[in-house]
């Protein structure tokens, strides 16, 4: 069977195409992006947790191309074991639950400021839940987090936002293309311009510790740095993000669970961990071959790009019984949404943490908050990598 990610219907709604692959072809040869897409759990599972036959050196490669910030230097999200430890082990200190959590009161003024200032611009009692509280609550904290000018936050947003665009390069014209560019080479010039001045004048920031810590007794390059700031800006901002964008767009699907988790706030976390399942923010990660693999009964020749896609592997009933059903006493454990294996996303804790705090601050100032358009009706995000509403007008009553 033929399969595109790059076609626009797939991309508005994945769902019936994962259903189809998984039924019909779990590994499927796909031309546009010249190499083989996995649909079905237990294969996502080999190919992410086997980093010996499954190399993720290519991913940002792949996913970036000639639009990277900081192509000097393999990204820990393309480093496989064990040099990606070096970076890692030195990255994910500030990432530890402990750390985070002496984070708690400065998110929660965070969620405060911002739903202020969406009911300062809202009209006729509604505003733009994408754009006037996802998008800024977590490029706010990850801000606060890496020690850089929060008064940028939209410009970061938009930065992270056309860079990731660089994925569906290949159907881009010039004028998008050139937005992409400036985006990129504007990451560069402001991280650039930040290390050096960090270096001169540490400060009490994740950028500054990154500087100054050392691995085995070696220091992080100018361009490590850069490079390390601008993952965990893409990190911290989009996945959090599209998370409760995401939550509010499929508020109609499923309203009896946000009441449920309204009146219970211990549901809270539960309600975030099914919307991870059933509507994950990054829907695929790339993987190549280091010799030639059989998956499923398919042989993948060495140097192959494998594309495991992380949505279906979250709704494939051989794992989770009825996956189309939001069930908020489900058994979440082994969803794919933050990858598996030695590259498991160390900003996972990050992004439910701060994420809760924001929906529990929501239900407090809101007595009523809910999407004008119904599921159906959302306009999601131009791509294959990412999933998230491009814009959310929402009507409230406040609490």
């Amino acid at each position: 069977m033929q399969f595109d990610p790059m076609n626009a219907d797939f991309q508005q709604n994945p769902y019936p195409f994962y259903d189809e692959l998984r039924a019909k072809q779990p590994v499927v040869w796909s031309e546009s992006m010249q190499g083989f897409c996995v649909a079905a759990y237990d294969d996502i599972m080999t190919v992410l947790t086997d980093s010996d036959n499954y190399s993720s050196s290519k991913f940002w490669p792949i996913l970036l191309g000639e639009y990277d910030p900081a192509p000097e230097v393999q990204p820990m999200i393309s480093l496989d074991p064990p040099d990606h430890l070096r970076t890692r082990t030195l990255a994910q200190k500030a990432f530890l639950p402990r750390e985070l959590k002496k984070l708690e009161i400065k998110i929660q003024q965070i969620s405060d400021d911002l739903v202020d200032h969406a009911i300062s611009v809202s009209k006729d009692n509604t505003f733009d839940m994408a754009w006037d509280f996802a998008a800024l609550f977590p490029v706010s904290v990850i801000a606060e987090m890496l020690g850089i000018d929060k008064s940028l936050r939209l410009d970061f947003k938009h930065w992270v936002d056309n860079l990731l665009a660089a994925s569906n390069r290949a159907i881009y014209d010039d004028a998008r293309l050139a937005e992409i560019k400036h985006a990129s080479d504007s990451l560069r010039a402001y991280f650039s311009k930040l290390v050096d001045e960090r270096t001169e004048n540490p400060g009490d920031d994740m950028i500054s510790s990154f500087i100054q810590a050392e691995v085995n007794g070696e220091r992080l390059s100018k361009i490590e740095v850069i490079n390390l700031a601008i993952l965990l800006l893409i990190g911290g901002t989009e996945t959090t993000t599209n998370l409760l964008g995401g939550l509010l767009a499929g508020y109609h699907d499923h309203p009896e669970a946000f009441a449920a988790a309204r009146a219970d706030r211990s549901l809270v976390p539960q309600l975030l961990e099914e919307q991870l399942r059933w509507q994950p923010p990054v829907q695929s990660l790339f993987r190549h071959t280091t010799r030639e693999v059989v998956l499923n009964g398919v042989t993948i020749p060495e140097n192959t790009m494998v594309m495991t896609l992380l949505g279906s592997a979250n709704r494939d009933p051989e794992k989770f019984p009825d996956p189309t059903v939001f069930d908020l006493k489900r058994d979440v454990r082994g969803y794919c949404t933050f990858g598996q294996g030695p590259h498991f996303c160390m900003g996972s804790f990050l992004s439910k943490f701060e994420a809760a705090i924001a929906v529990n601050k929501l239900f407090d100032r809101f007595k009523v908050l809910e999407p004008l358009q119904q599921p159906e009706e959302v306009r999601w995000i131009d791509s294959y990598f990412a999933r998230g509403p491009i814009t959310l007008p929402v009507r409230y009553e406040l609490a």
